[in-house]
């Protein structure tokens, strides 16, 4: 039996979610996208094999602060990464603080995302193995 892939959910604006969603599939993830905390919500609560949740810093009903508490509350063994245009150390530290697991800074590659899911992968096999 083949591992499943791993399922990322992406949590930003359909207009800014395109670049990103290409660059998962490309990395052999299963991709879903919501572009809410509310819509994140139900992904959360619907699919558990969610392993990985990358989210934008603010959205229409909230920010990666709440889908932070979304993912610890019903999803604690995803990653948590959030991407921002201006990716800096007050913010990393924030993230971090907060139980996430990193920033991803854009433009997005398949390279950073390749890496990224590794890591996350590695850093929390026992959060992440029975997704990947």
């Amino acid at each position: 039996m083949s591992p499943r892939p791993l399922t990322a959910l992406v949590v930003m604006a359909s207009e800014r979610s395109c670049d990103l969603i290409s660059c998962l599939t490309k990395v052999a993830a299963r991709v879903l996208s919501a572009s809410s905390c509310a819509e994140a919500a139900e992904f959360l609560y619907a699919e558990p094999a969610v392993g990985i949740v990358l989210t934008d810093l603010t959205l229409p009903d909230g920010s990666w602060c709440d889908v932070m508490t979304k993912v610890l509350d019903v999803r604690p063994n995803a990653a948590v990464v959030v991407c921002s245009r201006l990716a800096d150390e007050r913010l990393w530290a924030e993230v971090l603080d907060a139980g996430g697991f990193d920033v991803l800074a854009e433009p997005y590659g398949e390279n950073d995302l390749e890496l990224l899911i590794t890591r996350a992968v590695m850093a929390r096999p026992s959060r992440l193995a029975a997704v990947v």
